[in-house]
């Protein structure tokens, strides 16, 4: 949208809006996206900001950041666009102009979208990642299905495909029903994709997570952890996120908790496996 003058926005969203009400108006905009959120424009757009904080995270190792600067990028992002605009937000990890979420995370600590080209750099691992960088994909589509916005998953990212930017990310859907494939590695991950479809059905059941209110709990740099609430009238429910390779520990609330993706054994002590989180929903 940035290519073309900004009066033409104006225009094509009233008369969009003028055939269907409803319709949907995202555009692909990288950067801070407030002029482009306004009302007089799109709905949303392509949320690269927290694609950026949430691969810096997940997948960092030199150059990792803390939970408290995750919280605090997301949370300037919710404060500078309305809510109506951040509740839409495409919520995406990596794109058709980006290498894959998994091999981002076996090439970490580069700047987002850079330095990913095969052809253009040498150095950049074109392999299939190790089970360590699948763990750390599963936690950024948890992070996705429980996060106030809407989750964008790049085609093939559920069945653990792999790869670096242009063209090796925009190759064809792998299925079962096609394989075996030239190279045994081009599967499709059951694992993966069971995952996939259970992070997506949590969030399917879960109205809170689609449209309930968003807290943060807990920033633990020390143990790399997040916490938030999701809240809505009819229920709440707290997500832990554990980025580090150890176990993490955190005291819930008062109230009875009960796990709704994850393992809890109904202690006040929340137990978070290393890589990955878990979601409890309060009993009322």
């Amino acid at each position: 949208p940035m290519e073309v003058p900004m009066p033409f926005w104006d225009g094509w969203r009233q008369l969009v809006k003028s055939v269907n009400p409803d319709a949907y108006l995202s555009g692909e905009v990288w950067d801070r996206a407030d002029v482009w959120l306004d009302g007089r424009r799109f709905d949303a757009v392509m949320n690269y900001r927290f694609a950026d904080a949430a691969i810096a995270w997940i997948g960092f190792e030199d150059r990792k950041i803390t939970p408290t600067e995750l919280d605090q990028r997301l949370a300037e992002l919710r404060l500078a666009y309305p809510a109506e605009a951040t509740y839409a937000l495409m919520n995406l990890v990596d794109s058709h102009d980006t290498d894959r979420m998994v091999s981002m995370f076996l090439n970490p600590d580069r700047r987002y979208d850079a330095d990913n080209r095969e052809q253009d750099n040498e150095a950049y691992l074109n392999r299939k990642p190790d089970p360590l960088h699948y763990r750390r994909a599963r936690l950024a589509a948890l992070l996705q299905m429980t996060y106030v916005g809407a989750p964008m998953i790049y085609y093939g990212d559920e069945v653990g495909m792999w790869g670096p930017d242009d063209p090796s990310n925009r190759k064809p859907m792998l299925w079962s029903d096609l394989g075996p494939y030239e190279r045994k590695e081009d599967r499709v991950d059951l694992e993966h994709l069971a995952h996939y479809r259970a992070v997506g059905e949590l969030r399917r059941s879960h109205p809170a997570l689609r449209t309930g209110a968003f807290e943060t709990l807990a920033a633990d740099d020390e143990q790399d952890l997040l916490v938030f609430l999701r809240e809505d009238a009819g229920e709440r429910l707290l997500v832990a996120l554990n980025a580090s390779g150890r176990p993490a520990r955190f005291v819930l609330p008062d109230g009875e908790w009960e796990a709704v993706h994850g393992d809890h054994r109904g202690a006040q002590e929340l137990v978070v496996p290393a890589i990955d989180g878990v979601v409890l929903v309060q009993r009322r």
